[in-house]
């Protein structure tokens, strides 16, 4: 068993002082709920310098600095998304309960325009928590199952998915139901590979010019597809607790997709 908690965050689009800020207050909250795990958005951590370029992040750096010490405050796991300098990667940095940088997971599947800003990552991250493996993913990463089934055949019985899942003016064109497709997906990978997935997204667009809109819906959902816990489209946090043993047994009595995927020869095409 063990509790954790998405936080959905409104970051602010010029100002990285006022998102630390914000994420501090979104993992006090979930830490005073007893939470061991808190997960924060995609590229939550953002800022633009005086000529309104977007901010990138050294790792380790001041900014990264500031959030070891949120996680050792808390004495919780933090899992949060920025846009790391070097490259520059779309990543997800993960601190231990004492404030140590336990890894770095860098986005492997880039959307559309992020071709143009980011490079993309070349390993997958399963992290050993104490109580579970999880999968890191960020984003656009969850749309593959062949990625995430990976993930899940090294271990994982946990997907982490910071997120920045909006809609847009084209995918209105085509009446796209945003939330429900989002929503959706964290289901099917739920489901299908008998994992709880733990999915944080953000309250609003970073986006200046209006053309993008944020979906929220950030949310713990289990192997059987309960929604545990959720944000509707405000800032604030989600906690659940996940009991694995409920998981086996909902696998062993009724859904043995993932030991029967195991035990199957894939026929040839």
């Amino acid at each position: 068993m063990a509790r954790i908690a998405v936080a959905q965050m409104d970051p602010d689009v010029a100002d990285l002082q006022v998102n630390l800020d914000k994420a501090r207050a979104l993992i006090a909250a979930a830490a005073d709920q007893g939470a061991e795990l808190v997960v924060l958005p995609e590229i939550a951590l953002r800022g633009e310098d005086a000529e309104g370029n977007a901010i990138t992040l050294d790792v380790p750096g001041p900014a990264v600095d500031e959030l070891a010490s949120m996680a050792q405050d808390a004495g919780a796991w933090v899992v949060m998304g920025l846009a790391e300098a070097s490259k520059p990667y779309n990543s997800a940095v993960v601190f231990d309960p004492a404030g140590k940088l336990a890894d770095v997971y860098r986005k492997v599947f880039l959307y559309l325009g992020e071709n143009d800003g980011y490079e993309p990552g070349t390993e997958a991250c399963l992290l050993d928590f104490g109580f579970c493996t999880a999968g890191l993913t960020i984003c656009y990463d969850y749309i593959f199952p062949e990625y995430i089934r990976a993930l899940v055949v090294g271990g994982a019985r946990l997907l982490l998915h910071p997120t920045a899942w909006q809609d847009n003016d084209v995918c209105r064109q085509w009446k796209y139901p945003a939330r429900e497709a989002y929503r959706s997906q964290c289901l099917v990978r739920a489901l299908e590979n008998n994992i709880f997935v733990a999915s944080a997204n953000r309250a609003r667009s970073l986006d200046a010019n209006g053309n993008l809109y944020q979906v929220g819906g950030s949310s713990i959902i289990a192997p059987w597809g309960e929604v545990l816990a959720e944000v509707d489209a405000v800032e604030d946090v989600a906690v659940a607790d996940l009991d694995f043993a409920r998981a086996d047994e909902w696998a062993s009595s009724a859904a043995p997709y993932f030991s029967d995927y195991l035990e199957k020869t894939i026929p040839e095409v």
